[in-house]
């Protein structure tokens, strides 16, 4: 009988635990003339009007990876992931990884699943951390907000994309202190910038953290960043602009 109770227990467990995984799969889009492909994480129970996460890995990356970095806390939060491949692995490039091809991605994932318009987010890790900064600018009607782990602007061309942005966008920054690529300066000279040109944005320096985005910390980071995008919603539908070739 004590064995029983302990198994049934451990069943009641695995049920659980299976239920609040998102369902990830590979999906390809064409693009351009170019199949491209993005990890997508629904949560067991969809339910319309989910909020989505758009992903941008780090370089060499995957959108699978980090895909599954978030999906445990995606799935018990009710969150819809969408997780696209650089089209070159070593870095996120706006030629080739446009804002229109993010646009189609998220648009089809948002039309499949009747995903709120007005709560469509932002997470990148380092390389796509770099990148989403620079997004939020040129996208800034578009996301709702973006929050960034390992990653900030550090040459004065960068910089010039805050001119472009038509909203001020909410920005957040997390960052280890032990960081190897991205330092104290460069993370306050991108929060000086960005906060002198109107934008409401936190920056948070993690003790002892390195720069990955592991297993180890994905936890507290993804509570973190979603503690600071949840409250964002957009007014209105968001607008976008088409970029061409």
């Amino acid at each position: 009988m004590r064995l029983s109770s302990f198994a049934a227990v451990g069943l009641a467990f695995f049920i659980a635990t299976a239920a609040a995984r998102a369902d990830c799969t590979t999906e390809t889009l064409p693009f351009a003339g170019v199949t491209r492909s993005y990890s997508l994480c629904v949560p067991a129970e969809a339910k319309p009007d989910m909020p989505v996460l758009l992903l941008l890995h780090g370089s060499y990356g995957t959108g699978a990876r980090i895909a599954l970095l978030w999906q445990d806390f995606a799935a018990r939060r009710g969150i819809i992931l969408v997780a696209p491949d650089a089209l070159h692995s070593d870095a996120w490039r706006l030629k080739d990884d446009s804002p229109d091809f993010l646009h189609a991605v998220v648009n089809e994932v948002q039309t499949r699943y009747s995903a709120d318009r007005r709560r469509l987010y932002l997470f990148g890790q380092s390389g796509g951390a770099v990148y989403g900064l620079t997004l939020a600018m040129l996208e800034s009607d578009y996301f709702a907000a973006i929050a960034i782990h390992a990653g900030a602007w550090r040459s004065p061309a960068e910089f010039k994309a805050i001119a472009l942005a038509r909203r001020r966008i909410p920005l957040k920054i997390i960052v280890g202190d032990k960081d190897e690529y991205f330092s104290a300066t460069a993370v306050h000279g991108t929060k000086a910038a960005l906060s002198a040109a109107g934008f409401p944005i936190e920056v948070e320096i993690v003790p002892g953290q390195h720069h990955g985005f592991i297993p180890e910390i994905a936890a507290a980071t993804e509570e973190s960043a979603w503690r600071f995008l949840a409250p964002v919603t957009l007014t209105a539908n968001p607008m976008f602009l088409e970029y061409g070739d």
